[in-house]
């Protein structure tokens, strides 16, 4: 119990000192640590199972259309939310997804003007999407998942106040149902584009990004397998 205890402490220390080391490094170069983005995001989710389409059942939850998406990022966490439905131009469906993720980048490469990390990350969401048609909404597509992942990511400094950061971590875990006892797997890409210029407006600077997702929910029901694929494209402050 004892040995335990003390591999979790020194675990604890060591991510609370990468996440020190970083917080350091952004004041010493005087760059924004925390950025909020709004954007809209074109999405398409698709059924990719075996069983037979029919209304009611499977393939009821498809559509392709506009999500409005917003997303907070500071060092060591992010934080999503995404919605769809009337307001954004989809008249049969509801989009819901919410989810958090914390991230520990290794650097592999470090200097005021390049670096090159390999981040991991341990994520966790809601994902839920409703036809208005129905009259039940028993069998309703409501999966939470909890996922791993690592992958790469590079940084350029373009000049004073003027940065480059991409990344593309790939990830898997499990997805269960809501109030069911049906659940399976999930596989995820995301891909993080972003361009600052920094204080711009005092300690507030702009942000543009774009970022390609995709997920493959593999339920044991065939009738919630499905592919969501989208591209957000964004635009925020940093401080």
């Amino acid at each position: 119990m004892l040995i335990v205890s003390a591999g979790l402490t020194n675990t604890a220390r060591a991510q609370m000192f990468s996440v020190q080391e970083d917080e350091t490094e952004q004041r010493l170069l005087n760059t924004p640590n925390t950025a909020v983005y709004i954007g809209w995001e074109p999405a398409e989710f698709l059924y990719k199972g075996e069983a037979p389409r029919m209304q009611g059942g499977p393939g009821s939850y498809e559509f392709d259309g506009p999500l409005l998406r917003m997303k907070f990022e500071t060092i060591g966490f992010e934080a999503h939310l995404g919605v769809g439905g009337k307001m954004t131009g989809i008249d049969e469906i509801g989009y819901f997804d919410a989810g958090v993720k914390a991230i520990r980048g290794i650097s592999l490469v470090r200097s005021q003007t390049f670096q090159l990390q390999v981040p991991l990350q341990l994520r966790s969401s809601i994902n839920t999407v409703s036809n208005n048609e129905q009259i039940s909404g028993d069998a309703q597509f409501r999966q939470a998942t909890m996922e791993f992942g690592g992958g790469g990511k590079v940084g350029v400094r373009l000049g004073q106040g003027i940065r480059f950061t991409a990344s593309a971590i790939p990830s898997y875990g499990f997805s269960f149902a809501t109030g069911g006892i049906f659940g399976g797997q999930i596989y995820e890409l995301e891909t993080q584009t972003r361009f600052y210029v920094d204080r711009l407006f005092g300690q507030v600077g702009l942000s543009a990004g774009w970022d390609y997702g995709f997920k493959r929910f593999d339920v044991d029901d065939d009738e919630f397998d499905y592919n969501f694929r989208s591209h957000s494209f964004l635009i925020g402050l940093t401080f």
